[in-house]
């Protein structure tokens, strides 16, 4: 028996997504997108769950469409909108995304993670959208893409196709922050434990905030800040981190 395209394990509240084709650098093929889909919708029905972590098995995190399996007509176009059904459902989750990004993260593998809240990059990746180059579009990227980077780096990454660095990715916002290699493990681990510490309520309020920073117009998003910080104030974690803060005051 084959072992999983996408290996879904669970740590406490913590659900990690693997991409497991390390022979093909984490391509995906049909067992792949419909093995995602599925790991999503798994997702979506498991509110304990309050960091997802993303990441590929091997040297890459995953480059995308498996070209051979696309070529030889084993994708379909109900598989890649099935796979891009799965990127927004997990951009819509509940919860803190992370995407690790270990190794080379190209094509589809830029496109999930681009719909993480959070990315972590090895300083041996490498980063693109060549989709252009096969004569095909890069799913939801060119939505994407712009709202996170800027409309003229975006165009030059799609419409250009080429690779980038880490570090280059890291100076113009494409991902949060970039590790050596061999750091990346502890950092990853680091970075969920951040997470992990933050108020669940604040946390998820801001992160539904700012995925309408610029679909909504300013009063209606004043209304929305406004309701969320209400909720945040009578909250029971707001109470508690007051505490604290009181506690720490009259700590000589």
């Amino acid at each position: 028996m084959e072992p999983p395209a996408v290996r879904y394990e669970t740590r406490g509240p913590v659900a990690y997504l693997t991409f497991d084709r390390p022979h093909v650098l984490n391509a995906g093929d049909r067992t792949f997108a419909e093995a995602f889909h599925a790991a999503a919708e798994r997702l979506g029905k498991s509110p304990e769950i309050r960091v997802v972590v993303l990441t590929g098995a091997g040297r890459a995190f995953s480059t995308g469409l498996d070209l051979d399996a696309l070529a030889a007509g084993e994708l379909r176009y109900e598989d890649l909108v099935a796979w891009e059904s799965a990127m927004t459902a997990i951009e819509r989750l509940e919860c803190l995304t992370i995407a690790g990004i270990n190794g080379h993260c190209i094509g589809g593998g830029l496109q999930m993670a681009l719909v993480c809240d959070y990315r972590l990059a090895s300083d041996a990746a490498l980063l693109g959208l060549p989709a252009v180059k096969e004569c095909l579009v890069p799913s939801m990227a060119p939505y994407r893409l712009p709202r996170l980077i800027g409309l003229g780096r975006a165009k030059e990454l799609i419409l250009t196709g080429e690779l980038i660095s880490a570090a280059r990715a890291e100076a113009i916002g494409l991902v949060s922050r970039v590790v050596v290699a061999a750091e990346f493990e502890r950092a990853l681990a680091e970075t969920v434990e951040r997470f992990l510490a933050l108020p669940v309520g604040s946390t998820l309020a801001c992160k539904r905030l700012t995925a309408k920073a610029f679909d909504v117009g300013f009063d209606e998003f004043r209304e929305e800040m406004q309701a969320a910080l209400r909720l945040c104030l009578t909250s029971d974690e707001h109470r508690a981190a007051m505490i604290a803060v009181r506690e720490r005051k009259s700590t000589p």
